[in-house]
């Protein structure tokens, strides 16, 4: 027996000793988790002592993270405080990614605007003159002076969150298309007719503004060739086509582009119905559109321009505002 032992040392001291120390492996990532007595010095064993670093079966671990990789100490740990982003695919945990907002259920009263801005009673300038602006069109030659009693007219054009109070009130009627007032409250009501616009001016007391009124508001007393001014027209007053937008945007985006009586969006965005047919048609006539819309040049931002619609026709790019 003796000379077996003898023998077994032997052999023993003839194998290979590795000079290197032994490689502790140690989990990536792994999270100290809250309750967890060993802190940072080691992990609780299963008699509830200290298990030193390097010990235990790491190989499990491995496969309980493949099973679950927001289990405890796994790389994506449900569980562990992280105070940055830690990086794509591998060691970000998706719970980190934002949220899409979730519709609103009703827009806030604050949506609505409705705010209207007084125009007191006076003359001003309407219409143009081929000499002085070559973009002049035929229907809008021969400036004049007019004069006109005191009106109000809405400050922006009528938002989708307004128009939404109007139908849950049984006064409206479904534009036929672009209305999404949970998504949009603010961008302006499109795609009614001329009567629907002025049912839902009537449900406030109020009307269709009239070319005329519609044009002094846009223009003051000094009638420029835009509400702004005579400068031309540029991104940061109105949305139109050399934006690129090619959409609408929420009223009162462009306040550098307020008319001399504060009211907003008379060149670009969406143009407006009026209250007037169009003269020399007594049958079927059509009704007035003024301002310009998202798709337009700058020439149609021009504050004298005149169109018109037949009354059954609904759009993308015409909306409407009201006046009492």
């Amino acid at each position: 027996m003796l000379a077996l032992l003898t023998s077994a040392a032997a052999m023993s001291a003839c194998r290979p000793q590795s000079s290197a120390a032994a490689e502790v492996y140690s989990p990536p990532n792994v999270a100290w988790m809250p309750g967890d007595d060993a802190g940072a010095d080691g992990d609780a064993g299963a008699d509830g002592g200290a298990v030193e670093a390097g010990e235990g079966d790491y190989g499990a671990h491995d496969l309980a993270c493949a099973e679950d990789i927001e289990g405890p100490g796994c790389p994506w740990d449900r569980n562990a405080v992280r105070y940055a982003d830690d990086g794509i695919r591998g060691d970000h945990s998706p719970s980190m990614e934002p949220l899409e907002p979730a519709p609103l259920e009703r827009c806030p009263d604050s949506a609505v605007m409705g705010e209207m801005s007084e125009v007191p009673a006076g003359a001003f300038v309407m219409g143009c003159e081929l000499s002085e602006d070559a973009a002049c069109g035929k229907a809008e030659r021969g400036a004049r002076a007019l004069e006109l009693p005191a009106f109000a007219i809405d400050r922006t054009e009528v938002t989708q969150a307004a128009y939404q109070r109007c139908i849950d009130a049984g006064s409206c009627t479904a534009p036929a298309g672009g209305f999404e007032p949970r998504a949009h409250c603010t961008h302006p009501v499109v795609n009614v007719s001329w009567a629907q616009a002025g049912e839902y001016c009537e449900s406030l007391g109020r009307r269709l503004p009239t070319e005329r009124e519609w044009e002094k508001a846009a223009r003051g007393t000094q009638g420029p060739t835009f509400p702004w001014g005579d400068a031309s027209p540029s991104c940061e007053r109105a949305n139109f086509g050399d934006c690129g937008l090619r959409a609408a945007r929420p009223v009162a985006s462009y306040p550098a582009g307020a008319s001399p009586y504060g009211v907003l969006d008379m060149a670009g965005n969406v143009r407006e119905w009026v209250f007037d047919s169009e003269p020399g048609r007594g049958r079927q006539p059509k009704r007035g559109i003024r301002g310009g819309m998202f798709t337009d040049r700058a020439q149609n931002l021009r504050a004298a321009r005149r169109s018109w619609g037949d009354v059954s026709v609904s759009d993308l790019g015409i909306g409407f505002r009201c006046a009492s």
